[in-house]
């Protein structure tokens, strides 16, 4: 009876402990499931080896992978050759109908089998028109034409493109030719593509071009009119239907041996804008595919939110030299701040970091930018707006008396010369301060003697 007693014990005792890890397991599966998918963005899907896709409008990263890794940027260097071509436009160097010639110089500098728009040697196109051969077939050909045309020579154009990267902050990235053929020495990053990608879609007609499915180029001195289907399939039917994405708006596609896949694409869909910069895909159909879903998870899973409203008050801060009684002003926002925010975050966890000297000096003027506040979640800056002065404080009679004294006093010469002059002094008030207690000592030691003296009585 024990032993079977024992025996029942034992089993209740194994199957409550069985039902407890069945039930942890089961809760655990549970929390997994729960966990927002918008959290952790379409990670476990991508492989290619880096990615970065970005609102377009603030530049605020919505999800990474490897962002700042060095790699090869293929044809999408192309971005940079038409921001340069587009800018000397912009500056009266060339006009989009000016033509340039293919030259047998320029020819023989090109790889017979890279992407071409099939330029003939002493064939002329408008830069209209090879900008778009450039954008949307990709010819290596019509960036060295280009790139001769604006700047003289391959090099030249090659160091207006370094410099433009420069002027952009873009410190992880070096061209050394206008269309992507590979050089170990001509590399970027996801995150410094993504900024000239950026910067490129300010620029309304390279976003007309990148955003074309189709085009004919008008004929020329020695062809026809050609036709071409964009490489970027996401904007287009006409190649493969089933990677077209009905919210794409462009951008460059670029590939080689060593780049792997690469695109560079952006969608737009109710005043939502991203951008998806994705480097060293195995293949055309998993650059086109990823970057599809991580186009969508941009699109789905992150909301407009207002973050900052104009004329928010965010501070006061005092102002010197100010005339009247208005020693202070208050500071407020100075636009609208509308950020994308995940659909499953929490607005209330955003952190205000404001940004504001301890004091200011009249006179000032009502708006003038005095600090500014950022939005912090989890780590990462969402975006800042200017802080600005909601009153007009004039300046007091003796101002600029006090400022000439303040700027004499940031001399350090100045500043030496006085501490002399003051430890001089010091020194003399010293003496004399000793002087007169020793005086002081001295008629105070005759006035006892004084107090002390009885005249001899007769």
């Amino acid at each position: 009876m024990r032993g079977n007693l024992f025996l029942r014990t034992y089993k209740k005792i194994c199957i409550t402990i069985a039902l407890m890890m069945v039930f942890f397991a089961v809760l655990g599966s549970l929390a997994v499931f729960a966990e927002p998918a918008s959290s952790k963005g379409p990670e476990g899907e991508i492989t290619a080896e880096s990615v970065l896709l970005i609102d377009t409008k603030s530049g605020i990263v919505l999800f990474e992978k490897n962002p700042d890794k060095k790699m090869f940027p293929a044809s999408t260097t192309k971005i940079m050759t038409s921001m340069v071509v587009l800018e000397a436009v912009e500056k009266g160097e060339v006009s989009l109908e000016d033509k340039f010639t293919m030259t047998q110089e320029i020819f023989n500098t090109l790889a017979l089998d890279g992407s071409s728009i099939y330029l003939e040697v002493g064939e002329s196109m408008t830069v209209d028109n090879l900008l778009k051969g450039l954008l949307i077939a990709s010819g290596n050909d019509a960036a060295a034409v280009l790139a001769v045309g604006v700047a003289g020579s391959t090099e030249a154009f090659v160091e207006r493109m370094n410099k433009k990267a420069g002027e952009l902050g873009l410190s992880k990235t070096h061209f050394v030719n206008p269309h992507g053929l590979h050089d170990e020495q001509h590399y970027t990053t996801a995150r410094e593509l993504a900024v000239m990608a950026k910067e490129a879609m300010k620029n309304q007609a390279f976003r007309d071009i990148v955003d074309i499915a189709h085009i004919r180029l008008d004929a020329t001195n020695m062809k026809e009119e050609r036709y071409f289907i964009n490489t970027n399939n996401l904007v287009s039917r006409m190649r493969y239907p089933h990677y077209f994405y009905e919210y794409a708006t462009g951008i460059k596609t670029g590939s080689t041996s060593e780049a792997g896949s690469c695109l560079v694409s952006s969608a737009e869909k109710d005043g939502t804008s991203v951008i998806c910069v994705l480097l060293k895909s195995e293949d055309n159909s998993t650059s086109h595919n990823e970057s599809k879903a991580i186009l969508e998870h941009g699109l789905e899973d992150f909301a407009p939110q207002k973050v900052a409203k104009r004329d928010d008050i965010f501070g006061e801060v005092t102002v010197d030299q100010a005339a009247g009684d208005s020693d202070y002003i208050i500071l407020s926002a100075e636009k609208n701040l509308e950020v994308l925010f995940p659909k499953d975050g929490n607005i209330e966890e955003v952190e205000q970091v404001v940004e504001i000297p301890d004091s200011v000096r009249a006179p000032i003027a009502s708006g003038q930018a005095i600090g500014k506040v950022s939005f912090v979640y989890k780590g990462q800056t969402l975006g800042s707006v200017n802080l600005i002065s909601t009153m007009e404080v004039e300046r007091s009679f003796f101002g600029p008396v006090e400022s000439f004294f303040e700027w004499v006093w940031s001399f350090t010469v100045v500043k030496v010369i006085v501490w002399i002059i003051l430890a001089i002094a010091g020194f003399f008030v010293a003496l004399l301060a000793i002087g007169f207690a020793r005086a002081l000592k001295k008629s105070k030691r005759k006035q006892r003697r004084s107090s002390s003296y009885r005249p001899p009585r007769y």
